[in-house]
């Protein structure tokens, strides 16, 4: 009977102890779960879509046999347990978790945890400015070129000169900036080796400037809308001035002027578009930014031949008229 009241008293006297123990416990892994949430929203959130060539941290929590960085290969795929036909490019990286997190729950059993970013030192981040479709800081990969840079801000507009473009930087062993010129068509489409454009480092500024002068061509002369007009790339002499509503009856389609203004000089060319038109092919001089097209109208035509007909006419029924009405005074007086 003393044992049975021993062990009772021990018991209660700890009781209060045990409680404390398991909330202090309950707390600890409600801080940790909270903690956790927190830190995987933080890491999750991004607007940057997964490319190929990009390189993944991958946690799946209490599964540490998993891989842990997997790369996106060049079809969009990543070589990861029962993710082999799903082309990640394009997801963000919550999509990637979420997908994941359901192919391997139903092989571990219990939902997956999972957690997916970009591996720290796989991107950067560059400012593109000038003649680009939308300019501003990107994130790329590491292992992009200027031209993917590029590429990434929506390529260059038609007023872009590619190969005035500069890459702007701070020296980090002097702290100096640095401006480098790359001569882009140059390089890549003369020589078509990329590997000539300089590596970008973190925190670059790219500038494409626009070209200079006019982005304009003026027609003018015997087209049904004389005036200036925008031009599209590859435009030829031809397509810009059908653009200007074509050539009138009376134009002279074989003496067409192409005049080009080049530093403090000007060149003038014929072309004969009736030929281009009728050999369909051939030659067509392509058009540059403040370029001017003359069409000449024909020096006699049947239509010139007509009015300058109805002129004259006018002139003799005229005269005439005036002879009947000066001889007719003369008689009456």
């Amino acid at each position: 009977m003393k044992l049975k009241i021993f062990i009772t008293a021990f018991y209660f006297s700890f009781l209060p102890v045990s409680i404390w123990a398991q909330n202090e416990s309950q707390d600890a892994r409600k801080t940790i779960t909270d903690s956790t949430k927190f830190e995987r929203g933080s890491f999750l959130k991004t607007d940057r879509k997964i490319r190929s060539g990009d390189q993944l941290s991958v946690t799946v929590y209490g599964h540490d046999e998993l891989p842990k960085e997997i790369r996106v290969e060049t079809d969009g795929t990543i070589k990861y347990p029962f993710m082999k036909d799903v082309k990640v490019d394009g997801m963000t990286t919550e999509q990637l978790s979420n997908i994941l997190s359901v192919r391997l729950s139903q092989y571990i059993g219990g939902r997956a945890e999972v957690l997916i970013a970009f591996a720290a030192d796989e991107s950067i981040e560059v400012i593109i400015l000038g003649q680009v479709g939308s300019p501003g800081a990107h994130k790329i990969p590491k292992n992009h070129t200027i031209q993917g840079a590029i590429a990434q801000a929506g390529g260059s507009t038609g007023r872009g000169n590619l190969d005035k473009t500069k890459l702007i930087r701070i020296n980090p062993e002097t702290g100096i900036r640095e401006e480098i010129d790359v001569p882009m068509v140059s390089i890549i489409v003369e020589t078509g080796d990329i590997k000539r454009l300089p590596p970008l480092r973190n925190g670059d500024i790219i500038f494409i400037p626009a070209i200079y002068g006019a982005v304009y061509s003026n027609v003018l002369g015997a087209v049904g809308k004389p005036g200036n007009y925008e031009l599209f790339p590859g435009a030829n002499l031809v397509d810009v001035v059908f653009l200007a509503g074509g050539p009138l009856e009376d134009a002279s389609i074989q003496n067409v002027k192409l005049i080009r203004r080049i530093g403090t000089s000007q060149t003038e060319e014929i072309v004969d578009i009736e030929r281009i038109l009728k050999a369909k092919g051939g030659y067509i001089p392509l058009i540059q930014p403040g370029d001017i097209i003359f069409v000449p109208a024909k020096k006699f035509t049947i239509k010139v031949f007509f009015a300058y007909l109805s002129y004259a006419v006018t002139i003799v029924s005229a005269y005439f008229l005036y002879k009947l009405l000066t001889t007719g005074k003369r008689i009456g007086g």
